[in-house]
């Protein structure tokens, strides 16, 4: 509540909210004055100080600490309750300032203290993340293995600098070529220290697994779940393209499906496989294959693009996409991915 309060004040125009520290203050002085020479109200005079002093600043607090003086001028010297002796007068009002004054600087010098460690912690933690983006980059395919009568692309542009956002393609033996698009649940260096680790269980896999696509995903998802939290999952799609055949044989872990566009069969969501990875210890994966014909498009994706919203909260969406890629389809892949983002 506190907080949410502290925010909504933040984004105030300084100019409000000093004219409603300096309208407290008079309150405050009609009150002071009301209730006579016997009661002091120092002690209240301090919370507008402090309000003006925290959230405008140390030039608005010495402002209400002259206005609170002008209502104590009026209280002690000029009005009916006035002291007798105008030297005890001063005194009690330069002394009531100079306090004032005193606590101006040193809110101000505690808050600036608080921003400049803020900021120093800021700054390292933007450092860090920034060594987290480098590393990650490094961990995203640096060169595409090229495959006679395949054009692919991969593309990932982390919105926060790193996340679980996961994207490979590996060169397997005899021509075939291993492709992943995976998504670790969580944002920021969380979800990129369970990528990098998703990247290493797949690579250590790929080429052990003699299971097919199904063994190699149940082999990664037993990694997963001893490795992880169990609120921590990923969702995967893992897929080993055949050049000669022209196949796909692929599992979805829960992932976003694919989507596969052919001239002639229209759109079809490659969905086969089963939970995300980390969920349970022991799961079955099923696999399918398919067959490409020459100008199909495979598009796999990771929620970034399906689930990205514009200013009036509206998600880009699925059936957007598919129209996007259905009207780009001719593209090569690199622009195709290119423009998608730009989309997006």
């Amino acid at each position: 509540m506190i907080a949410a309060v502290s925010a909504f004040l933040r984004r105030q125009h300084p100019g409000v909210l000093t004219l409603a520290g300096l309208l407290a203050i008079g309150v405050l002085g009609v009150l002071d004055y009301l209730a006579g020479p016997d009661l002091s109200f120092l002690i209240f005079y301090v919370a507008p100080v402090l309000f003006l002093v925290w959230f405008v600043g140390h030039w608005a607090g010495l402002l209400g600490a002259a206005a609170s003086a002008a209502f104590w001028v009026y209280e002690d010297v000029l009005s009916t309750h006035a002291y007798s002796s105008t030297t005890v007068a001063d005194w009690n009002i330069a002394v009531r300032l100079i306090f004032l004054s005193l606590f101006v600087y040193v809110v101000a010098e505690l808050k600036g203290s608080l921003e400049r460690e803020r900021l120093a912690e800021q700054e390292r933690l933007e450092g860090e993340v920034r060594v987290a983006q480098q590393v990650q980059s490094r961990l995203f395919p640096q060169k595409v293995p090229e495959i006679q009568g395949l054009d692919c692309h991969g593309l990932c542009r982390p919105v926060r600098g790193a996340a679980g956002d996961y994207y490979d393609f590996l060169a397997l033996d005899f021509g075939h070529l291993g492709i992943a698009v995976g998504d670790v649940a969580g944002k920021g260096i969380s979800a990129a220290l369970l990528m990098a680790s998703l990247q290493g269980a797949l690579r250590s896999h790929a080429s052990l697994s003699g299971d097919g696509p199904a063994g190699l995903v149940r082999d990664v998802n037993a990694q997963m779940h001893a490795l992880t939290e169990p609120t921590r999952f990923a969702t995967l799609f893992w897929g080993v393209f055949d050049g000669k055949g022209r196949t796909l044989t692929y599992v979805n872990a829960g992932h976003n499906p694919p989507m596969l566009l052919r001239g002639t069969e229209g759109l079809n969501r490659l969905r086969t496989g089963g939970p995300p990875l980390g969920v349970f210890a022991e799961t079955a994966y099923r696999q399918e294959t398919v067959t490409f014909e020459s100008g199909d498009l495979l598009a796999v994706f990771t929620d970034g693009i399906t689930e990205a919203s514009n200013a009036a909260e509206e998600d880009y969406g699925d059936e957007r996409l598919a129209r996007f890629l259905r009207e780009n389809a001719g593209r090569p892949a690199v622009e195709l991915c290119r423009l998608v983002l730009e989309a997006v």
